[in-house]
């Protein structure tokens, strides 16, 4: 006897170890995989873009026989009190908008073919090219509502200009250079629609995907934005990757590949920089956890996302209104946002951190770092001339800007990838939780808070078209007394599985009221004969195919909403419920097990 006690509280130990430690184990596994599957679809993402990279700069860059860059040049500033700077190379500079450029290119002979053009481009002037008298080409005098951006100067070289020069005579719009001047380039002009994206192209076809691959995420995850948890974070990331991608490609020229049109260039940049208002703080504030910052960068960047969507809807309708109006007031605004959403990203006040935060903040940390090489190239851009130190030469030809965008956009994408599968993670886990505590153990269909919440949601959505079956397992106990436990959990499953069989064919739920009885609703009420019939049916089924030796047979009650609605109403009740129907059906059972206990012959 102590023996068998040992024997089953042993099993009974090994059971719940199994279920506890087992679902730890299996959750764990889970999350391993899941984890390690997104480490792989990120690595095999950024060795594609690599080899992509490769491949562009191998095949789609511009041959280097099919243009020359024109280094040799003089260039003479002439300033408003009469004097005169004489500079030799592109690294020169000026100290007011009444200042006169003339720039001197001296074409080789060597050089010489037909239907060639100089190509460059200059910030925010008048521009016009000459070749002794004759009018080559003139920018930046009459265009409608242009902005402050760049303009893409092309030259039609004449073929006599040859060992000759061409002059180029530059009055600036304003009081300093917004950059320094790239070198101009002399390229065939057919080959001079690929000038914008010069040594640039595999970035060009990068951003220019990211572009397009923003805009499909921005649609999907506002399809999501309500209804996800990480649909809301995703859309401003994407609205953010928009605008930094739409700022760098119009204020590197970038955009004049796709349209040469000097007011679309400018309004694409200063749109994408308006959009880092408030993209920028929103994302941030799902960032952090602290709940200042978290109220600033909130409220500070849904009030400059009106902002932006006024300015907006000035600039399309007729006013005149353009972005330029208050252009130093906006970068300021910018680069305080900018700024604090930084800040916000470094320092998170996370305590518990996972792989994405840690991934967002090591990565901000080389955001930072060129996004401030990058603005103080742009502060002494200007001012390095050919006769500063060639480190600074180099310094200002560095496209810092470029490699803080793929920073940003590789830090922006992995910590976001490692975010979502966190949050499904966490998701699938409450369902599987869910659906434990909704899940019977022995039999795996509903359970008693199952069917609670399943008849609360009937009550609560006033149907009246349905009807119960309330079902008890007959000689359960017979079973267990004389076959052992086992044999009574057997017994039932068989009554679940031929339940749930029968009421999954016509549709309604079923679930394990508790012991030995069973609860079935069925809608539409016609149906729910049939279904009683198909449970008799399984259940004859599994006698004669398993051959078990104990009985198997239930007793059923059933009951509908309206016939019990018709008796309530007689004896002058009106609010009617599931569970006055179930009362009918268990009082209907109990009558078939009165009359199968009458009938039946014991087993011996």
């Amino acid at each position: 006897m102590w023996i068998e006690a040992i024997r089953k509280g042993f099993r009974c130990s090994f059971v719940h170890f199994r279920k506890v430690w087992g679902g730890v184990v299996r959750n764990r596994l889970f999350n391993f995989k899941l984890n390690n599957s997104i480490v792989h679809v990120l690595v095999i993402f950024f060795v594609a873009l690599f080899l992509l990279y490769c491949f562009f700069g191998l095949k789609g860059a511009v041959s280097k026989d099919h243009f020359h860059r024109l280094s040799k040049m003089t260039v003479e500033v002439k300033h408003e009190d009469g004097t005169v700077d004489i500079f030799k190379s592109n690294l020169f500079n000026y100290t007011g908008k009444k200042d006169k450029l003339t720039i001197h290119l001296p074409l080789e002979e060597n050089l010489k073919a037909e239907y060639q053009s100089i190509n460059f481009f200059f910030y925010s002037s008048v521009v016009k090219a000459y070749y002794k008298d004759q009018l080559l080409a003139s920018y930046g005098e009459n265009v409608d509502r242009h902005m402050i951006g760049h303009l893409r100067i092309f030259i039609p070289v004449p073929i006599e200009a040859y060992g000759d020069e061409i002059r180029i005579e530059i009055q600036p719009t304003m009081n300093f250079m917004e950059d320094n001047f790239h070198f101009p380039v002399l390229m065939s002009m057919n080959d001079a629609l690929f000038f914008p994206i010069l040594g640039v192209e595999t970035s060009f076809a990068f951003f220019y995907m990211v572009l397009i691959g923003s805009y499909i995420g921005l649609i999907i995850l506002a399809c999501l934005y309500f209804t996800q948890d990480y649909a809301k974070e995703g859309f401003w990331l994407m609205l953010l990757i928009n605008g930094i991608v739409s700022w760098y490609m119009g204020n590197s020229g970038m955009i004049y590949a796709s349209a040469s049109n000097e007011n679309f260039n400018a309004v694409v940049e200063y749109i994408g920089m308006y959009m880092l208002f408030f993209s920028a703080p929103l994302y941030a504030s799902y960032e952090t956890s602290r709940p200042i910052v978290k109220k600033y960068l909130t409220y500070s960047g849904r009030f400059l996302c009106g902002v932006f969507v006024l300015c907006l809807v000035l600039y399309l309708l007729p006013t005149g209104y353009s972005f330029v109006t208050y252009l130093r007031l906006a970068q300021g605004i910018q680069i305080i946002m900018v700024f604090s959403s930084l800040i916000s990203l470094l320092f998170p006040g996370k305590q518990a951190k996972k792989r994405g935060d840690y991934i967002m903040q090591y990565g901000m940390i080389f955001v930072a770092v060129f996004g401030l090489l990058e603005q103080i190239r742009i502060m002494f851009a200007s001012r390095i001339t050919e006769r500063c130190h060639p480190v600074l030469q180099w310094f200002t030809s560095t496209p810092f800007a470029r490699f803080l965008i793929y920073s940003l956009l590789i830090t922006f994408l992995t910590s976001y990838a490692f975010k979502v599968a966190y949050i499904l993670e966490k998701t699938l886990e409450e369902k599987h939780l869910k659906i434990l505590a909704y899940t019977d153990n022995l039999t795996s269909i509903g359970n008693r808070q199952y069917l609670q919440r399943k008849l609360d949601l009937l009550d609560n959505s006033h149907s009246t078209d349905y009807a119960v079956i309330f079902a008890d397992i007959n000689d359960l106990k017979y079973t267990n007394d004389h076959f052992g436990h086992g044999a009574g959990d057997r017994l039932i499953k068989i009554v679940a599985s031929a339940i749930k069989d029968a009421v999954d064919s016509v549709g309604g739920f079923t679930g394990r009221n508790g012991g030995d009885e069973f609860l079935s609703v069925i809608s539409p009420a016609g149906k729910v004969k049939g279904v009683a019939e198909k449970i008799r049916e399984n259940l004859a089924c599994v006698k004669e195919s398993e051959h078990v030796p104990f009985p198997i047979s239930l007793s059923l009650g059933i009951a509908s909403y309206k016939e019990v609605e018709a008796e309530l109403k007689l004896a002058g009740e009106d609010y009617i419920t599931t569970s006055h129907v179930i009362r009918k059906a268990d009082a209907r059972m109990y009558e078939d097990k009165c009359i199968h206990k009458r009938s039946s012959n014991r087993w011996a």
